[in-house]
C-alpha cells in the first residue's frame, strides 16, 4: 500500500466521478474529469462570484464524450490533458486552444490489483490494461513505462482495454473485474493509470491496490492539465475568459497561503465528498513543487515539449511534417514550434511574467487579443504590452 507522503498528484485533483451529466445551472458550462483543488477554492471561497461568474460544473466520463460535448457547444470551457488539445489540433486541425496550465507535472501512477496476481510490472505480460482512450497522451506515458520494463504493445506483450475516465477505471480496479462492453462474463481487472484522489483513497482503504510505477519517474516535467476553449468561444467571450482565469489565479494565491490549509481541507470535504484524511493527503500532494497544482495557472514549456515528444515517440502524429525534436523558437509573446520551414508554425505557449502582488493585491490576467489568434494555435497568443497588471 502506498504511503501517504509518496502519493502522486495530477493537477486535476479529481473528485469521484459519476455518470456523464449536463449541469442544470445557467452560466459558464465547464466540463471536467474532476475538480482541482484550485477550482474548488474558486467556487467555495467566492472567487468566481467576485467576477460575477456562475460556473456550472459538468462531470465527464471520458475523452471522447468530453470532446463531443466541447465541439457541439455543450461545454464552454474544459479541463483536459494538454495532449488532448495537441492531438486534435495537430492531427485533426480542430479550432481549439489552451488557456492556462493546471499543474507542474504528471501525478499519475500505474496501479495494480494484487488479488489478481499483479505485484510488479512483469506480472502485466499478456494482460489487458484499462485506459480512457487508446490514443491519449497518458496511454503513451503508460507505454513508455512498460517499454522501459521490457513490455511492448506492438509485440503483443499486453493489450489496452477502454473503460473510461479515472473514476470508472478506479471502480473497476477495486472491484477486480470488468464486464466487457458487449456483455458476457466479467473479466479480471489487472492494472490502470490513476490520478488524485484515487491513489490516496486506495492507500487509506484498499489493501489490494498496489502502486507499480509513477509516471513522473519516466517523464518529467509533463504538462498534464490545462483549461481549453474553442477559438470561436475565445473570439466571442474574451471578457468571460479573462474573468474565469483571474478568479482561478486568485484562488491559486489563496491555495498557496499555508494559513488557509484548514479552510481548504474543509472546502475539499464539502465540495468533493472526500473524507478528512483523504482530503488532507490530496492537499499535501497538490502543494508538491514537482507535480502539484500551478497556483498562477502557468504552463511548463519543457512539460509541453515533452508532451509533443512523447506522442511523436509512439507515432502519434498523422502529419509526417511534425517533428517534435525540431527547435522551439523563443518569442516575446510565446514560443513557436516550427517542424519544417514549409509548414506554418503554430503557437504553443505564451510568455506570462509572474506577478508577485503585495498583500491584498489582485492579479489581473493578460488581455486576450482574439484578433491576433492564429487560425489553429495550440495556445492563444497574448499582447506583450499588456502582459500583467498588479493592482492593490
Amino acid at each position: 500500500m502506498l504511503p501517504r507522503r509518496n502519493l502522486l498528484l495530477i493537477a486535476l485533483c479529481i473528485a469521484p466521478e459519476a455518470a456523464y451529466s449536463q449541469s442544470p445551472c445557467i452560466g459558464v458550462q465547464f466540463g471536467a474529469f474532476g475538480k482541482s483543488i484550485i477550482y474548488t477554492i474558486a467556487q467555495k471561497e467566492g472567487f468566481f462570484a467576485q467576477e460575477n461568474l456562475t460556473v456550472c460544473y459538468n462531470q465527464v466520463t471520458g475523452s471522447v464524450q468530453q470532446f463531443d460535448s466541447f465541439e457541439n457547444g455543450t461545454y464552454d470551457l474544459i479541463s483536459t490533458a494538454a495532449d488532448n488539445i495537441v492531438n486534435r489540433v495537430a492531427n485533426q486541425s480542430k479550432p481549439m486552444v489552451m488557456l492556462a496550465g493546471l499543474d507542474r507535472g504528471p501525478g499519475f501512477v500505474l496501479a495494480g490489483n494484487t488479488a489478481n496476481g499483479i505485484h510488479s510490472i512483469a506480472d502485466l505480460k499478456g494482460k489487458p490494461i484499462e485506459v480512457d482512450a487508446p490514443d491519449s497522451g497518458f496511454v503513451f506515458a503508460l507505454r513508455r513505462i512498460l517499454k522501459a520494463n521490457g513490455l511492448l504493445l506492438e509485440n503483443g506483450d499486453y493489450s489496452l482495454r477502454v473503460v473510461g475516465g479515472s473514476f470508472q477505471r478506479y471502480q473497476v480496479l477495486v472491484a477486480g473485474s470488468v464486464v466487457p462492453p458487449g456483455g458476457g462474463p466479467a473479466q479480471p481487472s489487472y492494472a490502470t493509470l490513476l490520478n488524485s484522489p484515487f491513489p490516496q483513497q486506495a492507500a487509506l482503504g484498499q489493501p489490494n491496490i498496489t502502486i507499480l510505477a509513477r509516471v513522473s519517474d519516466y517523464i518529467n516535467p509533463y504538462q498534464s492539465g490545462t483549461i481549453a476553449a474553442t477559438t470561436q468561444y475565445v473570439e466571442t467571450h474574451g471578457d468571460t475568459i479573462v474573468s474565469f482565469l483571474r478568479a482561478t489565479i486568485n484562488a491559486g494565491l489563496f491555495f498557496k497561503n499555508p494559513q488557509n490549509c484548514d479552510r481548504i481541507i474543509a472546502d475539499i470535504v464539502s465540495d468533493q465528498g472526500l473524507t478528512v484524511p483523504v482530503a488532507t493527503a490530496v492537499l499535501d500532494e497538490a502543494l508538491s513543487p514537482v507535480f502539484g497544482e500551478s497556483p498562477i495557472a502557468l504552463m511548463s514549456r519543457t512539460g509541453l515539449v515533452n508532451v509533443i515528444q512523447l506522442r511523436a515517440e509512439f507515432g502519434g502524429f498523422t502529419n509526417p511534417n511534425i517533428n517534435a525534436y525540431r527547435p522551439f523558437l523563443a518569442r516575446r509573446d510565446g514560443i513557436r514550434f516550427q517542424p519544417r520551414a514549409e509548414v506554418r508554425s503554430f503557437a504553443i505557449l505564451p510568455v506570462i511574467p509572474q506577478c508577485q502582488p503585495t498583500s491584498g493585491a489582485a492579479l489581473v490576467w493578460p488581455d486576450l487579443i482574439a484578433s491576433r489568434a492564429r487560425k489553429i494555435p495550440f495556445f492563444l497568443p497574448f499582447k506583450p504590452a499588456h502582459s500583467k497588471v498588479c493592482a492593490a
